[in-house]
């Protein structure tokens, strides 16, 4: 008796298919006339578009089944309230950006003319906290990215009993390096504590600008809001930009400061007064063994400025170009044999190891004559670096190369005491950066 009621007075329990063709066909027409539609059928919402993607169903076969009229029983049709207009917010890339380039105009990487000002502002900034509390926390870094945690995590905390210093009206500079490292040796734990510490510290002393406090809020706000590999990216981007303000040129491509992989691989004790003025000129590959520095005092060494050329020139070609070895012999055959540039003889051999490795891609790594040269002068390369670095991630680093570049060759014996001497040099690098 109840069913029979119910049937008469048109209450079903799901929607019937001819009274969703009829909402269909009212649908299609107050949206002809620009109003939108919802449906409620004893109160809940109804979905006519879900059903049809349910059921299997066309559209057009079920507006020929409907039935124009009124609509059917217990079935409100009503047009929505227009949506409240949402806050307009720009995206935090843009925020940080924007953000970015207002700094960045007040202190650039380069000012469009060298002058001894700039030269001695980056004096100061090498002789002061803020270096030393970029390099602590570099290495911080470098040890969690190596799995050592225990170690990374001492010098990652005497890096933040200092890091306030790179606040600093003088030392600026502190900030690219700190882009540079925290994209190096990626930590999502470090860089959320390193913004919001930083942003937290300069609101409460009052002593950063307003430009560079809203560059620490807007990073602090990617750290917490994004993965790891977008924020590495917008932090290249930084550094990117800031390296083609001055329409420099490399080989006639827009010069791309970032090319200088890995960035910090010059030893700490040098100056580095040469890598700020590589973004003011243009470059091209044939004259690197010429290329000079410009200096105040009219003294400058460019050897260090030719290294950081060939450098950038292998990365930029993936060290495929074949001029690469030839730059580098010219550079090697014309350095005193008494006292060699360490810095450039270290590149020079390693621009050769990394050429001759390219060469023999897709070839038996076993015996290939080329593989065999190539670690050959990896090897001549890890002897200078041995005697020109304090002990270190890039000492690290290269020795890691060679002990690949064995196993490759198959050569079990030479990798394994690679890796031993690799694992002791790391060791002593944990206890020389606090001194």
């Amino acid at each position: 008796m109840y069913k029979t009621k119910f049937t008469r007075w048109k209450f079903f329990k799901n929607n019937r298919q001819a009274d969703v063709a009829n909402l269909l066909y009212l649908q299609r027409d107050r949206l002809a006339m620009g109003k939108e539609s919802t449906f409620r059928r004893n109160g809940r919402a109804v979905d006519v578009t879900a059903y049809i993607r349910r059921k299997g169903l066309q559209h057009a076969d079920l507006l020929k089944a409907a039935q124009p009229g009124d609509l059917p029983p217990r079935i409100q049709c009503r047009t929505p309230p227009p949506l409240l207009p949402k806050e307009i917010e720009a995206p935090d890339d843009y925020l940080f950006q924007e953000a970015y380039l207002h700094w960045a105009l007040d202190h650039p990487l380069m000012p469009p003319r060298m002058d001894n000002n700039y030269f001695n502002e980056l004096d100061r900034y090498q002789e002061s906290k803020a270096m030393c509390s970029v390099a602590l926390l570099t290495h911080g870094c470098w040890l969690f990215s190596i799995g050592k945690m225990n170690e990374g995590g001492k010098f990652c905390r005497c890096a933040f009993l200092t890091i306030d210093s790179v606040l600093d009206g003088s030392a600026h500079f502190a900030v690219y390096e700190l882009l540079g490292a925290v994209s190096r040796y990626p930590d999502p734990g470090i860089q959320r504590a390193l913004w919001r510490y930083l942003t937290m510290y300069g609101v409460k002393t009052g002593r950063v600008n307003e430009k560079l406090q809203r560059l620490l809020t807007t990073l602090a706000k990617l750290s917490q809001n994004f993965s790891l590999e977008h924020n590495i990216t917008m932090l290249q981007w930084s550094r990117r930009f800031s390296s083609t303000r001055n329409n420099a040129m490399f080989d006639g491509k827009p010069f791309d400061y970032t090319l200088i992989q890995p960035w910090d691989i010059l030893p700490m004790n040098r100056s580095y007064h040469h890598r700020y003025y590589l973004n003011q000129c243009r470059w091209e590959a044939d004259t690197i063994p010429t290329a000079t520095i410009y200096s105040a005092d009219g003294d400058g060494d460019p050897s260090s400025l030719r290294a950081d050329l060939l450098v950038i020139f292998g990365n930029q070609t993936a060290w495929a170009d074949e001029r690469i070895e030839t730059i580098a012999r010219i550079m090697l055959r014309d350095m005193p044999s008494d006292h060699p540039p360490q810095y450039l003889q270290f590149i020079c051999l390693y621009a050769l190891a990394h050429t001759l490795r390219t060469r023999c891609h897709g070839k038996n790594a076993q015996s290939s004559p080329d593989h065999r040269r190539a670690r050959k002068y990896l090897q001549q390369a890890v002897e200078v670096q041995s005697k020109a670095w304090e002990a270190g991630k890039n000492y690290y680093e290269t020795l890691t190369l060679l002990e690949t570049w064995h196993l490759e060759a198959g050569d079990e014996k030479a990798a394994a005491t690679t890796r031993m001497k690799r694992d002791i040099e790391c060791q002593k690098a944990f206890g020389g950066l606090f001194r």
